[in-house]
């Protein structure tokens, strides 16, 4: 069993090192992940711009990830990939409506027994395909449950001294 993925350090640092990892531990994670930066832009490929749901939703994704920068060229294939899914799922929805309509205008009861079968298989597979699009939904902050995972869940407070420190700030200014 997988833990939980690791978190960025600036989402670390503004939840106030909730994790307790040390100074050593932040900067060398810090480091790490500047190492993983590219500083490159994520691209269209030729499957996505094929397709013209696709592509509009990749156009629309390149307009909203321009204010997001931990978003590059690394996850170009994770992007593009859900760009397909919404032109599968889009087709898979055409396809669905096309197959009901033939349903209504069918006069046969086996006809329309056997168009309820395929309506069963392209609703299997439309299933299959928002599955996959829920799951990089989530990667790519593209649902508001991820957002809302990503925000720190308490604000900054200032810190209060413990008890302890209190006391050892009243001996030494006793002393």
């Amino acid at each position: 069993m997988a833990g939980r993925p690791s978190k960025p350090v600036q989402l670390i640092k503004l939840e106030e090192n909730k994790d307790r990892l040390t100074k050593a531990e932040l900067e060398h994670r810090e480091q790490m992940e500047n190492k993983l930066k590219t500083s490159t832009t994520f691209r269209e490929e030729a499957a996505t711009k094929a397709d013209p749901v696709a592509h509009k939703e990749f156009l629309r994704l390149r307009k909203l990830y321009k204010e997001i920068e931990f978003i590059e060229g690394l996850d170009q294939a994770t992007i593009n990939r859900y760009c397909q899914l919404k032109g599968q799922e889009d087709f898979l929805q055409q396809l669905y409506n096309q197959v009901k309509e033939a349903i209504d205008k069918a006069k046969q009861l086996s006809k329309k027994l056997s168009y309820y079968d395929e309506l069963k298989d392209i609703i299997t597979k439309q299933n299959q395909v928002r599955d996959k699009m829920l799951k990089l939904e989530d990667r790519l902050f593209l649902n508001p449950v991820a957002r809302m995972r990503s925000i720190p869940k308490k604000p900054n407070e200032e810190k209060k001294d413990s008890p302890m420190a209190k006391f050892l700030k009243s001996r030494g200014a006793d002393g």
